[in-house]
């Protein structure tokens, strides 16, 4: 790890709760067993921070939890040095994931919990004397919390002005990519130097239904030398700089759980980047993290090799 640049992770942490494998709904009223559970911190952002931990990153955490035993359990799990995390006085947000047989995973998540409360003066007390300046900083899942969403462009250019290294990855918008959705998502392309989206996020966002022509469409709205990586699931990932065009193939492996695959992802990816490794690098080691942990059931806590260290 030495000479490598510090991560600031920003955005959600949540508990999630997962079951499986449900492929029908029970009756009302009745009760069905499924032979797989796991009860853990999530939230993209803190999936991110989790992994990258594993790796043995210089990382933080800027979030914040509630005041009950769920956000206690969120607080335990990050208090290094770099963690930042406010206690709200609100019920921690929930998500409650059914796992599928076929890998594929779908969520209930409540609202009203902290999630709802988190806003751009709460992420900069967070970041009050962070070492920001050649950071790598990601703001990740900005469109599950919507007080902070409407000031995202605000904490973009507070990083960017830090002298951080800006990375995104927004997730699934609430309402669909309407085009309020589709303007901020604009706008935050135009300013990050790194933005990390799956391929349904691309075609949605761009309008397109072929892969290459979203690419192209996306990367015309980004900055110069700014680089676009698309998620591709079992087919691994995609990562367009400039003129230049890389792929990593997908691993094999065959997991009950998918949730969290592409924050994995990016803490693969994130890790090789503040080390300075290129972005056909990157792409390799975020897929090779997510492989690694995609294959783990219960998902562990404790360390993972990094993927490339030289």
């Amino acid at each position: 790890m030495s000479g490598a640049a510090p991560i600031c992770v920003i955005g959600n942490a949540n508990l999630d709760v997962l079951i499986g494998p449900v492929d029908d709904m029970p009756r009302r009223g009745t009760e069905v067993f499924r032979p797989l559970s796991d009860v853990r911190i999530g939230g993209s952002a803190a999936n991110t921070a989790i992994v990258l931990k594993r790796l043995g990153a210089r990382c933080g955490l800027v979030s914040c939890y509630g005041h009950d035993e769920s956000g206690a359990l969120i607080a335990g799990r990050f208090s290094s040095e770099l963690d930042r995390l406010t206690r709200l006085e609100a019920p921690t947000s929930l998500s409650v994931g059914l796992l599928h047989s076929d890998g594929e995973r779908s969520f209930i998540s409540s609202q009203s919990g902290h999630l709802d409360l988190i806003d751009k003066d709460l992420i900069a007390r967070n970041l009050s004397g962070w070492p920001l300046d050649k950071a790598v900083a990601i703001l990740s899942g900005a469109f599950t919390m919507p007080r902070l969403l409407q000031d995202a462009s605000a904490v973009h250019a507070s990083l960017l002005s830090s002298g951080a290294i800006l990375a995104l990855d927004p997730g699934w918008p609430g309402n669909d990519w309407d085009q309020a959705e589709r303007d901020k998502m604009t706008d935050w392309a135009a300013a990050c130097d790194h933005l990390l989206i799956n391929e349904l996020e691309a075609m949605a966002f761009s309008g397109e239904t072929d892969l290459e022509a979203a690419a192209r469409k996306i990367q015309h709205g980004m900055k110069p030398g700014a680089t676009l990586v698309i998620k591709c699931g079992r087919e691994g990932a995609r990562a367009f700089q400039g003129s230049l065009a890389f792929q990593a193939a997908g691993r094999p492996v065959h997991p009950v759980d998918t949730v969290g695959a592409g924050d994995s992802f990016n803490a693969g990816y994130l890790d090789q980047l503040a080390r300075g490794k290129p972005v056909a690098r990157c792409l390799e080691a975020g897929v090779d993290v997510a492989s690694a942990v995609l294959s783990e059931f219960p998902r562990g806590y404790t360390s993972l090799k990094p993927v490339i260290t030289e």
